[in-house]
């Protein structure tokens, strides 16, 4: 009878071992995910962050020196940088893409009274509106993965596991409505209508 119970006692033990194992494992993953995404999203304001400057140069030759929509744009951009956290970067690059939108706004209003195009200053605000894009789609990836991380590390089974895996907040980010004045972008790799470059012309 102590050799059953001692045997039962051993297959528990076992079995929960391997329920912790798989637990670690799986928190690990979505921990990880989190990670990736939040690089991603680095990446993307980073990178809009880096077009910003020549874009508000292409604004001001067009606009003038003392818009305050240009000065909007640059104050938003150096609270966006300045943050320290990622939830408050979330709401500094809404901020961002709002007063971008509004200084494009401004060149399209100045293009249309003078029958000119918008020009440069275009494009570059179509590569700003694509990058927020890219924000957006990394803070839905992150989130996601915040709350599986989330609601496993709530669960019975994680108790053990709460010290060596910390609760992570979410990006505070609302996704802003794509300009309906954007440039038309040329068609991504993967799409049906891509064409490599000059060699495809013609194909």
């Amino acid at each position: 009878m102590v050799w059953v119970v001692l045997v039962l006692v051993l297959a528990a033990v076992i079995a929960v071992s391997v329920a912790l194992v798989i637990r670690y494992n799986q928190l690990s993953l979505n921990r990880s995910l989190t990670v990736e995404a939040r690089r991603q999203f680095d990446v993307a304001r980073s990178t809009r962050h880096g077009i910003i400057p020549v874009f508000v140069a292409e604004a001001r030759s067009a606009l003038g020196d003392r818009d305050p929509r240009i000065a909007d744009l640059e104050t938003a951009v150096v609270t966006a940088q300045t943050v320290r956290t990622r939830s408050d970067a979330g709401v500094a690059e809404h901020v961002v893409t709002d007063a971008a939108r509004t200084v494009a706004a401004g060149l399209r209003e100045k293009a249309t009274a003078a029958e000119a195009e918008v020009g440069f200053a275009g494009d570059l605000f179509s590569q700003l509106d694509e990058h927020e894009t890219h924000i957006g789609a990394a803070v839905r990836h992150h989130n996601a993965s915040v709350r599986a991380y989330m609601r496993r590390r709530a669960q019975v089974l994680s108790a053990p596991l709460r010290g060596a895996y910390a609760p992570i907040t979410e990006i505070d980010y609302t996704p802003s409505e794509g300009d309906a004045h954007a440039l038309e972008r040329s068609p991504s790799p993967g799409a049906e209508d891509y064409r490599p470059g000059r060699v495809a012309e013609g194909l």
